[in-house]
């Protein structure tokens, strides 16, 4: 399985596909773009959120399943799905 690949000393993605599964399976992720941390989870009515910097922006996805939706949300100009390379992984 992707998730397995993993390397538990790193806080880089080996690949986006690893991203893709993490949301997809519905894990909560903390991730560093460009030095501003970001939240990829739930909020407590079950809908999908991105959060920065702990509540100081919210945006709610349309699609709660859509994974997609959420790799092609735009931080500093560009899709998340672009970025995955320059991700650090915060917490999952």
């Amino acid at each position: 399985m992707i998730l397995d690949k993993i390397d538990p000393y790193s806080d880089k993605l080996q690949s986006l596909e690893q991203l893709r599964m993490t949301i997809e399976i519905g894990m909560d992720i903390q991730i560093k773009i460009n030095g501003v941390e970001w939240y990829i989870g739930f909020d407590s009515e079950g809908k999908r959120i991105i959060s920065k910097d702990n509540g100081d922006f919210d945006y709610y996805f349309k699609d709660t399943d859509d994974v997609d939706e959420i790799l092609n949300y735009v931080i500093d100009g560009k899709k998340i799905r672009d970025q995955w390379r320059d991700i650090v992984i915060a917490a999952m």
